[in-house]
């Protein structure tokens, strides 16, 4: 069995079917990274695990276990907030050490615990200082802390990042996953970021009105999305999605063919197999992304190319694609493979 297995679980809220029947196995020691839309349920189901919402239908085993009705306390399990939630009279060692200190713990315990965490991320110095003195970056890790003090059996992050400015994100980011290969932890970690969730995850579960679309590594879900949901909300920018009419060779049933914008090249207009006209070039410096209109200008595409361009807006392109790139869907959205 799965070191934490979801099995059939339900959320309503009222009338709203929040969560509907959601099954997952997690393996210990893997990083799942759950990331979708707002109001997509990941959240809601990372507080179901937990236990800070009910599980309404469905079971939730922990380690071979059943908590499905166990006290949050009682879970084993450890959870950072987007909002820090520190209390703010008390000094980093306070707040690093309050849970151990209401479990009883000894207190050369508590402070070995204490120091251990502090120097895996680097807050050592600041132990005896206040929220209030303390950067954005450093509260995050100080509520990182207090979660590795309780030595949990699975660490979950509600959206740990998202208060931070880009530049933190960046470096909180990659603390987070030294952390997670330093402490050999089972690791959950909710995010509507995708850059987050390509990044840090083993296994991504991409949600959407509170089922999972598919589950599976990041390459996997970029190079092999089950349907167009996953296809356009991984990946940045997302694919272009076409008419199938515009591609002779799309196998029967097809009715809508994506491209990812690097798998198209622009050539002259006259040796296209598609036309278009230039809305806008964005200069990255590392790359460049080409807005063009397409079909009578209806429909935008980007391109992008790992090279600087001097096109313009207004010019005239011809479109080419690597036809083995090409992910074709049938009138559900599924993938024809």
């Amino acid at each position: 069995m799965a070191f934490l297995h979801l099995n059939k679980v339900e959320k309503y809220y009222g009338n709203v079917h929040a969560i509907k029947g959601i099954d997952l196995a997690i393996e210990k020691g893997e990083f799942i990274v759950f990331v979708g839309p707002s109001g997509c349920g990941k959240s809601t189901l990372l507080r179901m695990i937990a236990g800070l919402e009910e599980i309404d239908k469905g079971s939730l085993h922990l380690d071979g276990k059943d908590i499905s009705q166990t006290h949050p306390s009682k879970r084993d399990l450890a959870m950072v907030f987007q909002s820090y939630a520190l209390y703010p009279h008390m000094t980093v060692t306070e707040n690093m050490s309050f849970a151990l200190k209401l479990a009883k713990e000894s207190s050369a315990v508590i402070k070995q615990k204490v120091n251990d965490a502090a120097e895996k991320l680097d807050l050592t110095q600041y132990l005896d200082r206040t929220p209030k003195e303390l950067s954005g970056g450093q509260r995050q890790r100080v509520a990182i802390g207090r979660a590795i003090v309780r030595s949990p059996k699975v660490f979950l992050f509600d959206e740990p990042l998202s208060n931070l400015d880009a530049a933190l994100r960046g470096q909180t980011r990659v603390e987070i996953a030294h952390l997670h290969r330093e402490l050999e932890a089972t690791s959950i970690y909710v995010t509507h970021d995708q850059v987050e969730a390509m990044t840090l995850a083993d296994r991504v579960v991409v949600m959407q009105a509170g089922v999972i679309e598919q589950v599976g590594t990041p390459m996997e879900l970029y190079d092999y999305p089950a349907n167009k949901f996953v296809a356009q909300f991984i990946g940045m920018p997302s694919m272009n999605i076409l008419p199938s009419t515009l591609f002779r060779d799309a196998p029967y049933h097809t009715t809508e063919v994506g491209i990812r914008p690097e798998h198209f090249k622009l050539i002259a207009p006259d040796q296209a197999q598609l036309t278009g006209e230039i809305e806008m070039v964005e200069a990255l410096g590392n790359e460049t992304l080409t807005h063009i209109n397409i079909n009578d200008q209806s429909q935008q595409i980007i391109v992008r190319q790992h090279q600087r361009s001097q096109l313009k807006p207004g010019q005239k392109v011809g479109l080419q694609w690597d036809t083995p790139k090409l992910h074709y869907f049938d009138d559900q959205g599924l993938v024809i493979r």
